[in-house]
């Protein structure tokens, strides 16, 4: 009897990086995360400088741009650590928004690890609880987001 495979955490398209290769119309692309530290039932946020300008407070989801011929998983793996200084596992893909100016890809994480140096673009981090986030963060993109990984966090605990 042969021992039944394990699926893979997250999906991987690998259309998405094709098109990264051919340099998008619209724009370039992001990719990051909501970070969940399983032990307290709380995720990630950071205030970085860029998102703090025009008057608004600055909370988000970290993630940031991929780098030539990386792909949309490990970009937010990258971006969650320097941002963030936070190690984390990826669980699942959660949703890929398109705009005017960007295709950005989200994952759900778990922590692995964290306490670790971040990079001069972040003000601050803070772990905050589900509801906590949906007040703190400020842009649509990023509520959104929020309610595709409670969503995915349904379906985790479900099965």
């Amino acid at each position: 009897m042969m021992a039944a495979v394990p699926r893979p955490a997250v999906t991987v398209d690998y259309r998405l990086h094709e098109r990264r290769a051919r340099r998008r119309r619209s724009g370039w692309q992001t990719s990051g995360g909501v970070v969940l530290d399983v032990a307290s039932g709380t995720v990630l946020v950071v205030r970085t400088r860029r998102e703090s300008r025009g008057g608004r407070v600055g909370w988000t989801w970290p993630k940031g741009v991929l780098d030539e011929h990386e792909g949309p998983v490990f970009a937010a793996i990258r971006e969650i650590a320097e941002e963030a200084g936070v190690h984390a596992e990826p669980l699942a893909r959660i949703a890929v928004i398109e705009t005017k100016r960007a295709l950005r890809h989200y994952f759900l994480f778990t922590k692995i690890r964290d306490g670790l140096p971040f990079g001069a673009e972040t003000l601050e981090i803070s772990w905050v609880s589900l509801r906590d986030a949906k007040v703190l963060l400020e842009r649509k993109r990023d509520r959104r987001v929020l309610r595709a990984a409670r969503r995915a966090l349904g379906a985790l605990r479900s099965a």
